[in-house]
Parts: C-alpha cells; sequence; structure tokens
C-alpha cells in the first residue's frame, strides 16, 4: 500500500512538471516584446512623434515600429535573441546600435534620446558674442588671400625667368640697353621692372655723356625695389594677425562657456550628464571655429612670405649680376 502511494505522488509530480513546462512553452512561444519612449535631448525633453523604429537581429532579420504623439514605441512579438535598435527621423540625428537581448516572455523597455539637427540660424548662435569676432575674421582672412593670390598671380612674369635673363645679357652683350629696357616691358613683374630702372638710369647717364658707377646703379634698382616689394608684401601682417587672434577668440568662447556650465552644475547639480556634455560640446565649437580660420590663414601667410622672400634673392642675386655686367662692358667700352 504504501509502494503504491508513493508511485501515484511520483506520477503526480511527473505530470505537474510537464505541465508547468507546458506552459511556460507556451507563455514564451510568442516572443518578447521591446518598448521605450524617444524624446528629444533639450531640458524639457519633449517626446518625438514618427519616429521610426529599427530593431535588428544579428542574423538580419527586422522589426519596425512608429512612436505614437507621446513618443513611445512598441513591438511584440520579437523572437529570443540579440538585436540593435536603431532609430531614424527627418530633422533630427540618426542614432545607430543600441543593443538589447530579448528573452522569450520578457518586457524590455528601451527609451532613448534624438538630438534635432541644426539649421544655419541655430548652429551659429551656439558660438555666443564670440561669433561676431570670428566672423569678421574669417571674412578679413578669405579677402585678403583672394586678394594676395590675385595679387602673385598678376606679378608673374610673362617670360620664363631663365628666358628673361638671357635675353637681357644678350642685349647688354650687344650694347643695345633700349632692346634690354624692352625685354623688361615685354617680361613686367616686379624683377623686370628693377631692372628696368637701372637699365635707365645708366641709359641717361650715356646720353648725358658722363660716367656712371656701380653705386648709382645700384641706388636706382633699390629706389626700384623699395616700390615693388611693399606692394607684394602688402596685407601679409593682416593674414598674420588674424592667424593668432582667431584661435584666442575660440578659445575665449570656451572659457565663458565652461564658466557657464559649470556655474549651471554648482546650482543645479549633474542631475543630467547627457546636457551637461551637451553643454560643453557646445562651449568648444568655439574653439574648433577658430582653428579653422586660423589653419589656412597661417598656411597662406606662409605661402605668400615665402614667395616674397623668394623674389627679393631673385632680384638682389639678378641686379647684381646685370649690374656688373653693365660695368664691365663700361670698363671696356672705356
Amino acid at each position: 500500500m504504501i509502494r503504491f502511494s508513493f508511485v501515484l505522488m511520483l506520477i503526480a509530480c511527473v505530470g505537474m512538471s510537464t505541465g508547468i513546462a507546458f506552459a511556460q512553452d507556451d507563455a514564451g512561444a510568442g516572443g518578447g516584446t521591446v518598448r521605450g519612449q524617444i524624446v528629444d535631448t533639450t531640458t524639457a525633453q519633449n517626446p518625438i512623434e514618427g519616429v521610426d523604429v529599427r530593431i535588428v537581429a544579428t542574423g538580419g532579420a527586422k522589426h519596425t515600429a512608429t512612436t505614437d504623439v507621446n513618443g513611445d514605441y512598441e513591438k511584440s512579438g520579437i523572437p529570443a535573441g540579440r538585436y540593435l535598435i536603431s532609430i531614424y527621423r527627418d530633422g533630427y540625428g540618426d542614432r545607430v546600435g543600441k543593443a538589447v537581448t530579448v528573452v522569450n516572455g520578457g518586457d524590455h523597455f528601451v527609451p532613448l534620446k534624438m538630438t534635432k539637427k541644426d539649421n544655419i540660424v541655430t548652429f551659429f548662435q551656439k558660438f555666443g558674442f564670440v561669433f561676431w569676432p570670428l566672423a569678421l575674421c574669417s571674412i578679413t582672412a578669405l579677402t585678403f588671400i583672394i586678394e594676395r593670390l590675385f595679387t602673385f598671380v598678376r606679378s608673374r612674369s610673362r617670360i620664363g625667368t631663365e628666358q628673361f635673363i638671357a635675353s637681357i645679357a644678350d642685349s647688354l652683350r650687344k650694347e643695345n640697353i633700349m632692346e634690354a629696357v624692352s625685354t623688361c616691358e615685354e617680361a613686367g613683374g616686379p624683377l623686370a621692372n628693377v631692372l628696368k630702372a637701372g637699365l635707365l638710369r645708366y641709359s641717361q647717364a650715356q646720353i648725358e655723356e658722363r660716367d656712371i658707377s656701380k653705386e648709382e646703379i645700384q641706388e636706382a634698382i633699390e629706389e626700384a625695389s623699395l616700390l615693388e616689394i611693399p606692394e607684394l608684401e602688402r596685407n601679409l601682417p593682416v593674414l598674420g594677425t588674424v592667424a593668432v587672434v582667431s584661435p584666442l577668440f575660440g578659445l575665449l568662447g570656451t572659457v565663458t562657456g565652461m564658466i557657464s556650465a559649470f556655474t549651471t552644475i554648482a546650482l543645479e547639480g549633474t542631475g543630467d550628464p547627457q546636457q551637461l556634455a551637451g553643454g560643453i560640446s557646445q562651449a568648444l565649437l568655439t574653439t574648433a571655429a577658430g582653428l579653422t580660420v586660423a589653419i589656412p590663414c597661417l598656411i597662406f601667410f606662409q605661402l605668400f612670405d615665402s614667395w616674397v622672400n623668394r623674389h627679393m634673392v631673385e632680384i638682389s642675386q639678378v641686379s647684381t649680376e646685370i649690374v656688373n655686367q653693365l660695368i664691365v662692358g663700361e670698363s671696356s667700352g672705356a
């Protein structure tokens, strides 16, 4: 009798376990549920309607949902597994790759935030008062970079330097000064203008039938250089100043922004780290803007400065060579 009762109890336990297992399987057969609310990143955390929610499994299976007027979304019947949640909406920055593990019968609440995309006005409003000096620096830099490029292109000789020097030397060997002057007028550019001044001074001495010294020719060349070199160097100090000042204005904007952020922390605490990080990132925008203006400005300043130095060296070398040739020709003629 005792054995029979024990067998009945054993059969009953097995039956109950099997029933519980079947019940659990029936409950989990529908998969899990993923739901949540999507709001913006402002202080008010306004709900966002019409967000496209995509729940994608690692194997490629995709489930979609859309938020309602309260920003809520829900998707049921998702098979168990690991998923990545991505959200999309026009006018907001996409968020991709929020991981969630779904279990059968589970209710998974996944809240998300989206940042509204900036237009031109709202983007520059983040700079605060520093926007105006940075805008002035950028306009100034762009204006003088274009102006200097135009000046240097216009000052290029219409004849190659080597060909120009050879032509001048050939005219001097033939003692035809006016032909050399015509070559300078045809070539154009700082080098040609400077040599033209020296040749005209030499030609004037010949017309007056008087001797001319090397120093007198060099004086004429130096006087012409005083007119040509400043024209090449004009506005370069402005570019150099903008390249130095722009990062300082950017740093000023960052410092004032950080002061404002830490003042908010002192008054309200750090209850919302995301909002604090957003404020700091906006403060750093001014430094990025300052560097964006300064870097190309500094590059063009160095480029223009190297061009001026190259012209100065070229004028010095070629003029010395031509002066020596004139003096040698004068001595030979005497």
